[in-house]
C-alpha cells in the first residue's frame, strides 16, 4: 500500500533536534519513524521552511504553513520518535552487557600483641582494584523476541497515529480557508445587495418627490437599504474573522493581512469516489486509524507471550576479569596482589514470585481483549463517517446545480420586478421580496459550495487518502 499522506518533519527547536542528532542511532530506528512531508507523486518533500506570506495566497500554501505550526502534528511525530527508541531499546536486549569497576579504598588499623616478644602498633592499609564483568543472555525462550514485536507493533500504531493526527489537520485547515473563501464571497454578494438596496431607494425617492409613489415605499426602500448595510457590516467582520483563525493556525499573528487567491468553485477531482461497499473495503484496508488499531491489538498479543516466557528459564554465558593490589604497612603482613579470572554459564529458573507471573499475563489477556474491541469499535466509527460523507457529498453535488440555478432565476426574476417597478407597474413589496430572494439564494449557493468542498476533503480522510492531491 502506497500513503498519499505521511508523517511531517517538523521544524522543533534546534538545540533540542542538535541533541537528538548528536545520540548515535546503532539500529537505524529513526529511519522507521514517518519523517517524509506530505506528498505525492508529483511534489517534493515539504521543508517547513517559510519565508514572507505571499501576496496571494493559496490552498496548498496555507494548508503547508498550518501543517507545519499544529501542535498536535509535532505531538504526533515526537511520539512516533519515542517508541522508535523504544524499538532500539528492545534490540539492545540481544546484546551483551559490559561494565567496568574501579575500586580504591584506604584504611589505618591498631594491632596489640599479648606476647611480650611480638612488637605492637599501628597501621594502615590501601587497596586499588579493577574488573571487568560480561553477562550475555543466550536463551529467553522468546521474550526479546516477544518484546520486539510489542515494540514494533506500537511504532506502526505510533505512525499511522501520526498519519490520522496530520489528514484531521489537513481538513481543518482546508476548512478554514474554506470558511475564509466564504466569507470573502458573502462579503462581495452583500456589497452587492447594497448597491442594488440604494438603486431601489433612489428610484423609490425619485418617484415619491414626483408625486408617482407614496411615502411608505420609501421608507420600505430606506428600511431594506439600512439591512443591507448591516449585513453588508456583518459580512466584512466574519470575513476578518476568519483571516484571523487562518493566520493563527498558519502560526502568524491575527491580525496578519491575507490576500487568498483560491475561489469557492466545484473541483473535479472526485475520481476516488466509487461505490460505498468499495470504499468501506478500501477504508478497512488503508484507513491510519484503524491501522493503528490493530497494531495496538497485535502489540497487546505479543506483550501476552512476552509474560508467559518471563516465567519461563534463562541461559546467560557469564566472564569476569580482575586485579586487585594492595599497599600495607609491614605490621599488616606487607603488599598484595590478586588477579582473578572466571567464565561460565548461569541459569536462572524462576521458582516461585508469589503468583505476581500469573496476574501479569492474566493482565496481558485482558489488554488483548479490550484491543479487540477497540478495534470493532474503531472500523464501526471509519465505516459510519465514510457513510454519513459519501451520502452528504452525493446530497450536497446535487444540490449545488439546484442553487446555482436558483440564484440565476433569482436574478432574473429581480430584474423583472426592477423593471416593472421603474415603468409604475410594479409595488415595493414585491421588489423588496424579489431582493430578498436574491440575496438568499446567494447566500444559500455560497454555503453549498463551501460545504462541498469541506466534504470532498472530509471524505477522502475517511478513506485515508488524503493528500496534496486532492486539492487539485
Amino acid at each position: 500500500m502506497k500513503w498519499l499522506l505521511h508523517g511531517l518533519v517538523l521544524s522543533v527547536a534546534g538545540s533540542s533536534l542538535t541533541a537528538w542528532a548528536l545520540e548515535p542511532d546503532v539500529f537505524g530506528t529513526t529511519r522507521s519513524v514517518s519523517r517524509q512531508a506530505v506528498h505525492d507523486d508529483t511534489r517534493g518533500e515539504l521543508s517547513c521552511t517559510f519565508g514572507h506570506v505571499p501576496e496571494r495566497l493559496t490552498l496548498e500554501q496555507a494548508v503547508e504553513r498550518v501543517l507545519c505550526n499544529d501542535p498536535r502534528t509535532r505531538l504526533s511525530w515526537v511520539n512516533a520518535k519515542a517508541q522508535a527508541a523504544q524499538v532500539g531499546l528492545s534490540q539492545s536486549a540481544y546484546l551483551p552487557r559490559l561494565n567496568g569497576r574501579l575500586d580504591s579504598t584506604r584504611g589505618n588499623g591498631r594491632v596489640d600483641f599479648d606476647e611480650p616478644h611480638l612488637r605492637s602498633g599501628d597501621g594502615n592499609r590501601r587497596r586499588n582494584s579493577a574488573g571487568i564483568e560480561l553477562s550475555w543472555v543466550l536463551v529467553d525462550f522468546g521474550r526479546r523476541g516477544a518484546a520486539l514485536n510489542q515494540a514494533r507493533q506500537l511504532l506502526l500504531a505510533a505512525n499511522a497515529t501520526q498519519d490520522a493526527t496530520l489528514q484531521d489537520t489537513f481538513v481543518q485547515a482546508a476548512q478554514a480557508y474554506y470558511d475564509a473563501l466564504s466569507a470573502q464571497r458573502s462579503l462581495a454578494a452583500s456589497i452587492q445587495v447594497a448597491e442594488l438596496a440604494a438603486r431601489n431607494l433612489e428610484a423609490a425617492d425619485a418617484k415619491y418627490k414626483a408625486g408617482a409613489a407614496a411615502l411608505s415605499d420609501r421608507l420600505q426602500a430606506q428600511t431594506a437599504f439600512s439591512q443591507a448595510n448591516l449585513r453588508q457590516i456583518r459580512d466584512r467582520g466574519a470575513l476578518q474573522n476568519a483571516l484571523g483563525i487562518l493566520a493563527l493556525r498558519m502560526g502568524l499573528s491575527a491580525q496578519t493581512p491575507l490576500q487568498l487567491a483560491g475561489d469557492l468553485t466545484p473541483l473535479p477531482n472526485t475520481q476516488f469516489v466509487k461505490a460505498v461497499d468499495e470504499l468501506l473495503v478500501q477504508a478497512r484496508q488503508e484507513h491510519p486509524a484503524i491501522l493503528a488499531a490493530q497494531a495496538r491489538l497485535n502489540a497487546a498479543q505479543a506483550a501476552v507471550d512476552e509474560r508467559r516466557a518471563a516465567s519461563l528459564p534463562t541461559l546467560a554465558l557469564t566472564a569476569d576479569l580482575a586485579y586487585a593490589s594492595s599497599q600495607q604497612s609491614r605490621i599488616f603482613n606487607g603488599d598484595e596482589r590478586e588477579r582473578n579470572r572466571s567464565i561460565g554459564l548461569q541459569l536462572s529458573i524462576p521458582l516461585f514470585e508469589g503468583f505476581g507471573s500469573v496476574y501479569q499475563i492474566r493482565h496481558a489477556q485482558a489488554r488483548v481483549e479490550a484491543g479487540q474491541a477497540e478495534l470493532a469499535e474503531v472500523e464501526r466509527q471509519v465505516a459510519l463517517d465514510l457513510w454519513t460523507s459519501y451520502q452528504a457529498l452525493n446530497t450536497e453535488t446535487q444540490s449545488l446545480q439546484r442553487t446555482d440555478e436558483l440564484v440565476e432565476q433569482s436574478r432574473q426574476s429581480l430584474e423583472v420586478v426592477q423593471g416593472r417597478y421603474h415603468s409604475g407597474v410594479g409595488s415595493m413589496i414585491e421588489l423588496m421580496n424579489a431582493l430578498t430572494s436574491y440575496a438568499s439564494a446567494q447566500e444559500q449557493h455560497i454555503q453549498g459550495l463551501s460545504h462541498w468542498q469541506t466534504l470532498r476533503l472530509r471524505l477522502a480522510a475517511n478513506l485515508g487518502r488524503l493528500g496534496f492531491w486532492t486539492l487539485q
